[in-house]
């Protein structure tokens, strides 16, 4: 049975101790033999030297050699050990015959009796105790009345109060061995009682934590696949509403809003809430006040996660939508981006202890990637709406700009003349979504998709260099009417007397833009001598 013990499933713990003992005595018992039998072996060579009596080295042969058969040949254990303890008492008798009462048949006994004490049982221990103690009375019995004697000669007669007394004292010591293996039993099942109560509470400490990380684990999941669902949302609204719904089907709310704080941070106001209490909500534009006692203020407000449960769930909420009455735990978890709080997001459940502190920070990590996220859909909308306006805008001065130079020029070459069975092709010029043109073709024939592709990849190519064109003169008359305007301000400041800078003023805006009368007046309370300078050209 060595090795066979399995500690973590033994049934309780005096079947744990009984199997431990056993196991233990079981591969005990072999390395007890073999130094019995070494040490037997310089016992054994003494005795038959010391002994005369042939019948003695016979019955000394004969138990080692039961002692050296049952550790060799492969017998049971209890086999074994009655057999050693039958030699042990074997011995004793021998040394009882030998030198009664006062030679050392008592340390054989005594050996016996700790021996299957500790080896068997007490019930083994109290057997051997009482074989030794009856087999002292009746051999001291029969030599006091002289039935038998010693075998060794020579020897001081034993009295009876040495017989009495040498019996008292095996008994003694045997009752001892006993009573303090008995203690020993018990002391060794009470620690295995406390071992085994410490691993059951350790087991079920365990068990309790893999199911606590095996919830969280499943809640990071959840708040994963929201954060994966809410990012590929570039609408705002659409993200809250589909937000708001994840979390409540992923995480068994019946009750979940979105709060957003006002431009003076004093109040919270409701953004988006599932079911038909939200919808009265929002509907009333409901809001809390962030200094107010709220949950949802007082997340803002202290910019940490709150969890209410019982009758302090919702109860601001209660008293203006009975709908949710039936709230039995609540969280209110703020929504900030970076150092800013923006909100804070609502969760509302009928099971008690549904939301625990020990899961503020995955509802923190939540509530944050909601925040983050819907800020960006917010400043994508308003991207795409500057972006908008941007091309609108291009698109009118691209008009305007074109509108204005066909006004001004005629734009408009022609090569060839159209037949009368020829099929006329339009392609438009186009620039930035704004046709500014258009290519008219004639052909006799119908036209191939490839030469119609090529046709329009010219089209788009010269708009584009019409537009540089057009631009290229545009900033060449800007440079010339900035040039023109430094040069005329240069001679302007040049004139050292009033009636210089009016003259030269006059002349040169005649001179640039060829004009056929300037007139330039001065009007205030005080006239001046020249007050009116006129040229012609």
């Amino acid at each position: 049975m060595a090795g066979k013990f399995p500690f973590t499933q033994a049934h309780n713990p005096e079947e744990t101790t009984r199997m431990l003992y056993e196991n233990w005595r079981e591969r005990f018992v072999y390395p007890l033999l073999v130094g019995v039998l070494i040490f037997g072996a310089f016992v054994l060579i003494s005795a038959v030297r010391s002994a005369e009596n042939i019948a003695l080295n016979s019955a000394f042969t004969v138990v080692y050699a039961i002692i050296a058969l049952v550790t060799f040949v492969r017998f049971s254990y209890k086999v074994r050990i009655w057999a050693f303890l039958f030699s042990v008492y074997s011995i004793g008798v021998i040394e009882l015959l030998r030198y009664s009462i006062l030679g050392d048949s008592s340390l054989f006994f005594l050996g016996m009796i700790v021996i299957a004490t500790m080896m068997l049982s007490p019930r083994a221990g109290i057997l051997t105790t009482t074989a030794s103690a009856v087999t002292c009375a009746v051999v001291g019995f029969l030599m006091q009345i002289a039935y038998i004697s010693p075998l060794t000669d020579n020897l001081p007669a034993a009295k009876a109060e040495d017989w009495v007394s040498g019996t008292a004292a095996i008994v003694t010591f045997g009752v001892v061995v006993i009573l303090g293996f008995q203690r020993l039993e018990k002391e060794i099942l009470n620690a295995q009682k406390k071992i085994d109560a410490t691993l059951s509470d350790l087991q079920d400490e365990r068990a309790k934590l893999e199911e606590k990380v095996l919830e969280r684990t499943v809640k990071l999941k959840r708040v994963n696949e929201i954060g994966r669902a809410i990012t590929s949302i570039l609408d705002p609204d659409e993200l809250l509403s589909h937000a708001i719904g994840m979390i409540r089907d992923e995480f068994e709310c019946y009750y979940v809003a979105i709060f957003f704080t006002d431009i003076a941070e004093q109040w919270a106001n409701i953004k988006e809430a599932t079911g038909d209490a939200g919808k009265v909500l929002r509907e009333n534009k409901y809001r809390v006040e962030i200094k107010g006692k709220s949950l949802v203020g007082a997340a803002i407000r202290t910019r940490q996660v709150r969890i209410a449960e019982g009758a302090e769930t919702g109860y601001i909420i209660q008293s203006d939508i009975p709908l949710l009455a039936y709230s039995r735990s609540q969280i209110a978890v703020p929504m900030a981006i970076g150092e800013r709080i923006i909100g804070a997001l609502e969760m509302q459940s009928t099971q008690e202890n549904a939301f625990l502190q020990q899961d503020a920070d995955t509802y923190q990590n939540m509530a944050n990637e909601i925040a983050i996220a819907f800020e960006n859909s917010r400043l994508f909308k308003e991207a795409q709406q500057s972006l908008t306006e941007m091309r609108a805008t291009q698109r009118q001065y691209l008009q305007n700009a074109w509108s204005s130079l066909a006004s001004e020029h005629r734009l408009e070459y022609s090569l060839g003349e159209r037949g009368e069975d020829e099929t006329q092709i339009t392609v438009p010029l186009t620039l930035r979504d704004q046709i500014i043109g258009q290519i008219e073709m004639a052909t006799s024939e119908e036209m191939p998709l490839e030469q119609r592709n090529l046709i329009e990849a010219i089209a788009t190519q010269a708009a584009l260099a019409l537009e540089n064109a057009r631009l290229v003169e545009e900033s060449q008359s800007i440079a010339a009417r900035e040039r023109l305007t430094n040069e005329i301000t240069a001679k302007v400041w040049a004139s050292p007397t009033m009636n210089g800078i009016l003259q030269t003023t006059v002349r040169e805006l005649g001179r640039a833009l060829e004009a056929a009368e300037v007139v330039i007046e001065l009007n205030a309370s005080q006239r001046f001598d020249v007050n009116e300078t006129k040229d012609n050209f």
